[in-house]
């Protein structure tokens, strides 16, 4: 059978429906595990940042994998490296979820973040693939919208499930849909890699063309560094909330849904205005916007002191900003070489992931209950990616090539 052909005669719909569970996969494992983090420190007796050691390593080992994946699948095809990702999620989840020490726990975590990469990877490649360059940033902000479901709904059934039947058993949820996820790669999305891209032989000099092209950076590290200052607000909030205001894991995870819902709405809104505004509009508000919301937490806290809504309608602001500018600032990376697409996809997930990791561990190493260095991370890491996201729109585009 020619998978090619099959995955040419599956409607579009259904494709997009496919790509989101398997690009779900990252967020969930990301999302349902942040309200057990405090029950894991309690449980092996540990400290604040080795507990959070289970959630920083796990989204390193998905930002490492993630080169890997793009570029396997560059050369051996989408569908056999998805397969392969969602396996080593699958098995992951369940060395997690069964562990007897926290080292082994965070074994299972590394694992399970490094194959849930393939999702995050492969989705945007295969939108790339399906949809076009044309089509792809709008296909991007349609996919991440549909995403937030896992930022959504996450943490709130995270802190049901641990509330309810204990940390264990939500470990052991991911591995469920990493099943589901498989029979759905296999059936609904099948190859989808052009057949007559031909990849290079040359790794290196593929990295290095994209590395060292300057609209590629700055397109990339744009939403790396935006999303790195709504996950750090949010990591700092789980422990205010719970261990500072004595507040339940349910009541953390109901707060959270702010964020995406602020991001759903910027998404929604900017496919609203796709026709009368450039990307680089997008780019440039949604940057802006961001910044805005970074600014006003020192501002309600001053005001209203350190309460649930304090922490999070900045975190609404600042999703809503994400909403409009993360999904066409990776299109733009993405675009910038059409042969090497999946690299280029791996590439920016990985500056994503392991700047995200970076700036979660940072306010973990901060004294406990503090919020000063919170906010001035938040307010430095807003104006960096506005200043990003101007830098990529007049930079001047190089001559697409590609090493041999």
């Amino acid at each position: 059978m020619d998978i090619n052909k099959e995955s040419a005669k599956t409607p579009e719909a259904t494709i997009f429906i496919a790509l989101v569970l398997i690009a779900f996969l990252g967020p969930l494992s990301i999302h349902l595990f942040i309200p057990v983090l405090p029950f894991i420190r309690m449980a092996f007796s540990v400290s604040e940042s080795e507990a959070q050691l289970a959630f920083s390593l796990a989204i390193l080992s998905m930002a490492l994998a993630t080169p890997v994946y793009g570029t396997l699948s560059d050369k051996f095809g989408r569908l056999p490296v998805v397969i392969g990702g969602i396996g080593m999620f699958t098995f992951g989840s369940l060395v997690a979820a069964f562990a007897p020490s926290i080292i082994i726990l965070i074994i299972g975590r590394i694992i399970q973040g490094a194959g849930a990469a393939c999702g995050l990877v492969l989705s945007r490649a295969i939108a790339s693939d399906v949809y076009g360059p044309d089509r792809l940033g709008k296909m991007i902000a349609y996919l991440t919208a549909a995403l937030v479901l896992g930022p959504m709904f996450g943490p709130p059934l995270g802190g049901l499930l641990t509330d309810s039947w204990g940390w264990q058993f939500n470990l052991a949820v991911p591995a469920i849909f990493g099943v589901i996820a498989v029979i759905v790669a296999v059936t609904a999305i099948g190859e989808t890699k052009p057949p007559d891209l031909k990849p290079s032989i040359n790794f290196y000099g593929d990295y290095k063309l994209l590395l060292t092209n300057l609209k590629f950076l700055f397109f990339a590290l744009n939403p790396a560094i935006a999303s790195g200052t709504f996950f750090a607000l949010n990591a700092a909030a789980v422990y205010l909330m719970v261990e500072t205001l004595g507040r339940p894991a349910t009541e953390f995870g109901l707060y959270f849904m702010f964020g995406p819902v602020g991001y759903m709405a910027g998404n929604y809104l900017a496919g609203l205005c796709s026709n009368r505004f450039s990307p680089e509009c997008f780019i440039i508000f949604g940057s802006t916007v961001s910044l805005i919301g970074s600014l006003t937490l020192p501002g309600f806290i001053a005001v209203y002191g350190l309460v649930p809504l304090s922490l999070f309608i900045p975190s609404l602001i600042l999703s809503f900003g994400q909403g409009f500018s993360n999904p066409y600032a990776q299109a733009a990376a993405i675009a910038i070489n059409k042969t090497l697409a999946g690299t280029a996809s791996g590439i920016v997930v990985f500056l994503y992931l392991v700047i995200v990791a970076a700036m979660t561990q940072l306010v973990a190493l901060a004294p406990s209950g503090s919020v000063t260095f919170l906010i001035c991370l938040m307010i430095i890491s807003g104006i960096v990616a506005l200043a990003l996201g101007v830098a990529g729109i007049f930079c001047p585009s190089e001559p697409e090539k590609q090493d041999s």
